[in-house]
């Protein structure tokens, strides 16, 4: 007997749980993003309503990822940190990274990092510490937004141009700082000076005294951007060798790529 037409019913019911892992997915951005959150200020936040908010809020209290204190604000809890080193740990095509990461840190001085782009971010999955580390906002686990940071800008500069186009429909973009590129003529005129040279040059546009170059890691069989290289610190010395250091980078990259095939 044929499978039957679901009804509007039905239908509605098979969407529910996807509506639920949605507004589940932004309550728990919004609490990444600041911590001690209220929940009409995470209602608000997410536009969500605030009945749904406390809904998820308390699933999550109840499996272990929130928590909530004595006045009614919520965080993530540090279950997120086990859950975080589960998901770096299932990336093993990054496992020769680190070393590359290492050697670069330890003839710069930089900071090191390894980024793969999801969606409109960039998340950082390792990094290699220099000097600068405490000075510097991306590490493990955080997010950079595309139109941000050295490995961020690298990632949309090597998106296809129609991926480009709809990232960029949606500026102007929130700034870190009167250096941050929010705009689409300054974004534009970033993708093509990035594409020209190979590599994107953060000039504090995400932290101030703080400078960083990246490159792109190519997928070698469509040529699709999977992720960046990039090595920051102080801004001075990130200026006066943003060559050498691209070209560095660039070695990495090569050196990241051959021990993924061996």
């Amino acid at each position: 007997m044929a499978d039957r037409q679901h009804g509007p019913r039905e239908q509605r019911d098979q969407k529910e749980p996807t509506r639920a892992l949605d507004k589940a997915s932004r309550v728990i951005e919004a609490l990444a993003a600041e911590s001690g959150l209220a929940p009409a200020d995470i209602a608000d936040a997410c536009d969500i309503p605030r009945s749904s908010v406390y809904r998820v809020l308390d699933g999550l209290v109840d499996v272990g990822w929130a928590t909530a204190d004595d006045d009614g604000n919520y965080t993530l809890s540090l279950d997120w940190l086990r859950l975080a080193d589960a998901a770096r740990a299932s990336r093993t095509e990054w496992d020769g990274a680190l070393p590359v990461m290492r050697s670069i840190t330890a003839r710069t001085g930089m900071t090191s990092f390894l980024t793969v782009a999801s969606g409109d971010e960039t998340v950082c999955v390792e990094c290699a510490q220099g000097h600068a580390i405490d000075s510097v906002i991306l590490r493990p686990g955080r997010v950079l937004p595309l139109h941000a940071g050295a490995a961020g800008r690298v990632t949309l500069a090597y998106f296809d141009d129609d991926a480009i186009e709809r990232y960029l429909a949606r500026a102007p973009f929130p700034a870190y700082n009167e250096n941050t590129l929010v705009t689409v003529e300054q974004l534009r005129d970033d993708i093509a000076r990035t594409r020209s040279r190979g590599y994107a040059l953060s000039d504090e546009d995400v932290t101030l005294g703080i400078g960083a170059v990246g490159v792109p890691i190519l997928d070698p069989a469509d040529g699709h951007v999977i992720a960046a290289l990039s090595a920051g610190g102080f801004v001075d010395e990130v200026l006066a060798m943003q060559e050498s250091l691209a070209e560095l980078l660039r070695e990495g990259v090569k050196a990241v790529q051959d021990a993924q095939h061996q």
